[in-house]
C-alpha cells in the first residue's frame, strides 16, 4: 500500500516558502505501516541565469527537520522515529542505481555527473555497486564546491572522480550521464546525447524536453502522481511547471517494478534509457520505500541496542480521535 508524496506551501515572501511534505506506505507481511514528513523552509531564486530551489536550514543549530514514524498495524502503537535525512539519500542513490542496473548497458564504465550536492555523492556511490566504473566525471556550477565535491567522493570511492569544466564535457562520450541537482531548469541538452547512454535524473525539472523525446523508455518510479497545496497566485516552480507527459512520451513511461521484473527494459544496445523523478506529474516519492527502510533500520537497531527507548504511553490517548 501506498500513498504518494504531498506538497503543502505557506507562502513566505521573495521566493521562500514553508513547506511541508508527507508521504506513507504499508507492508501487512511485515505488520508494519510508515509516514515520512518534512519541515522544510525552500528558497527560489535564479543565479548565473538558472532558476534553483535550496532548502534552507533554519531550524534551531542551523538543521534540518525531517522523520520517519514507523507504526504496528495490529497494535496500532508507534513502534520508531527516526531522522530522514540520510535515509533519503541512500533511498534515491539506491532507486537510481537500481535503474542503472537494469537499464544501462553492462559494460558501461564512463559516468558523468551533473550536481555536486547531497543527492550527487549518492549517485555515484550507487554506480559504483552495479558497474564496473573505471572513469567519474563531476561538473557543477559552483567550481569551489565542485573541487571539495571530487575530493570527497574520490576519497568515498578510492576512485578518481575528475572536475570538467562543462556539462557538455561531463556527458560527452559518458556512457552513464547521472544528473542530481536543484535546478528548475534544464542542465543537459538532449541533441549531446548518443546512441546507447543512459540518463538518471532525481527530477525533471533539469531536463530538456529533447531528452524525453529520445528516450527510447522513461523509467518512473510509480505511475501515482504527487500532489501540491498552495494559496491562489502563490505557486512554486515545481508546482506550476510539472511537465505533463502526453503521446508520444507518454507511451515510453515504464514503472521500475516492471523493469527489474523483466516486463520491460532496454530492447538495443542503441537505446537511450532515461530514469527520472518527480516532477513528470508521476514518479514521485513512494512512501512504501520509506516503510521497508524504515523497517529495516528499527531492527538493526534494536538488534544492536542503538538508539533512544522512549515510553510508548506519550503516544496513547483515551479520548476517541
Amino acid at each position: 500500500m501506498n500513498r504518494p508524496r504531498s506538497h503543502s506551501y505557506t507562502p513566505l515572501g521573495e521566493g521562500h516558502h514553508y513547506l511541508f511534505k508527507s508521504m506513507d506506505g504499508g507492508i501487512p507481511r511485515w505488520g508494519v505501516h510508515a509516514i515520512r514528513m518534512s519541515s522544510d523552509h525552500t528558497h527560489e531564486f535564479s543565479r548565473d541565469g538558472r532558476r534553483r530551489r535550496e532548502k534552507l536550514a533554519k531550524a534551531p543549530g542551523g538543521r534540518y527537520v525531517g522523520l520517519i514514524m514507523l507504526f504496528d498495524i495490529h497494535t496500532l502503537e508507534p513502534l520508531a522515529i527516526i531522522q530522514d535525512g540520510y535515509l533519503q539519500r541512500l533511498r534515491v542513490g539506491c532507486t537510481s542505481g537500481l535503474a542503472a542496473k537494469y537499464l544501462s548497458r553492462p559494460e558501461s564504465s564512463v559516468v558523468g555527473l551533473i550536481g555536486s550536492g547531497w543527492q550527487a555523492g549518492a549517485q555515484l556511490m550507487a554506480l559504483q555497486k552495479v558497474r564496473a566504473v573505471k572513469e567519474y566525471r563531476a561538473y557543477s556550477t559552483d567550481p569551489r564546491r565542485l573541487r571539495a565535491f571530487c575530493a570527497d567522493l574520490t576519497r568515498r570511492l578510492g576512485q578518481e572522480v575528475h572536475a570538467v569544466g562543462s556539462a557538455r564535457e561531463a556527458v560527452d562520450g559518458a556512457d552513464i550521464v547521472a544528473c542530481a541537482t536543484n535546478s528548475h531548469d534544464p542542465v543537459i541538452d538532449g541533441d549531446w546525447l548518443v546512441p546507447g547512454q543512459h540518463v538518471g535524473s532525481v527530477q525533471s525539472h533539469e531536463l530538456d524536453l529533447r531528452t524525453l523525446e529520445r528516450a527510447a523508455l522513461i523509467g518512473i518510479r510509480s505511475r501515482d502522481a504527487a500532489t501540491f497545496h498552495y494559496l491562489p497566485g502563490e505557486a512554486p516552480v515545481e508546482a506550476r511547471e510539472v511537465k505533463r507527459l502526453e503521446e508520444p512520451q507518454s507511451a515510453k513511461l515504464v514503472e521500475l517494478g516492471d523493469i527489474v521484473a523483466g516486463r520491460a527494459g532496454r530492447l538495443s544496445a542503441d537505446d537511450i534509457t532515461l530514469f527520472t523523478g518527480g516532477g513528470l506529474g508521476v514518479s514521485s516519492g513512494l512512501g512504501i520505500q520509506f516503510c521497508a527502510v524504515g523497517y529495516a533500520v528499527y531492527q538493526a537497531a534494536k538488534g544492536a541496542g542503538a538508539g533512544r527507548e522512549i515510553p510508548t504511553d506519550w503516544f496513547l490517548e483515551t479520548a476517541k480521535p
